[in-house]
């Protein structure tokens, strides 16, 4: 196991037990402590957290109901791993949405959430220059959080949070393999979003938010298809 004990330790007083272990795992998988296809062992985990075995196995299955971990017959729990197909589909989902919901928020969003969408910008430009991915990919989850909020579509809103952890994984993965140009850039296209969505311009933040997933795509699927895959546990 590639977690380190102290990382993983519980606070055993905590109300909520079952919900920290869940987060305090998905941390570990969405910053890569735990790597794609690392084999997940109960008894192992149980000592790094703290926790009952009932307790882990209820956060467990949390996780796999979000995608982030697979149960592969009867070889146990594993690390999910995200393929360049399903990567693929995940975009196509999200160019089918996001143009749209950039749309919607020029007429929806209150100022409050339009500020919210430079927050988010402040919190990127700060993890850039820190060089902190957690942080950065944190940011980028808040600037979506807020377009889709002002939205004002729960329906549209719903479906991408079915997928909010293993974009937020797939954004992890890109995003440790990019550099400080390309996110300074990314910074730069985003900004130039929310400077649309501020003077309400519907046509200009629906197209923008298209090219920005294009742009990410493409990079993306370049990151899977380039990194070797998880080699397969034997049988």
């Amino acid at each position: 196991m590639s977690a380190d004990t102290g990382y993983l330790r519980i606070d055993k007083d905590a109300p909520t037990l079952r919900e920290l272990t869940t987060r305090k795992l998905r941390e570990a998988i969405l910053t890569l402590r735990f790597r794609p296809g690392e084999h997940l062992i109960e008894r192992a985990l149980c000592e790094q957290t703290g926790v009952s075995r009932s307790c882990l196995r209820e956060a467990l299955r949390h996780l796999e109901s979000e995608g982030l971990i697979e149960r592969l017959g009867g070889r146990g729990l594993f690390v999910a791993s995200i393929t360049p197909d399903e990567a693929r589909q995940i975009y196509e989902v999200r160019m089918a949405l996001e143009p749209e919901i950039g749309r919607l928020f020029t007429a929806r969003a209150t100022q409050g959430h339009v500020e919210a969408l430079f927050e988010a910008l402040d919190g990127m430009q700060a993890a850039i220059s820190a060089h902190d991915i957690p942080g950065y990919v944190q940011a980028l989850d808040s600037f979506y959080e807020a377009l889709c909020s002002g939205s004002d579509n729960a329906v549209a809103h719903r479906i991408l949070r079915l997928l909010h952890a293993r974009i937020t994984y797939l954004r992890t993965i890109t995003t440790a393999k990019s550099n400080e140009a390309r996110e300074r850039e990314t910074l730069a296209l985003m900004r130039a979003i929310a400077e649309a969505a501020r003077r309400r311009d519907a046509a200009e933040v629906s197209s923008r938010c298209r090219d920005f997933v294009e742009r990410s795509a493409a990079f993306a699927l370049q990151v899977l298809r380039d990194q070797p895959m998880p080699v397969s546990p034997p049988a």
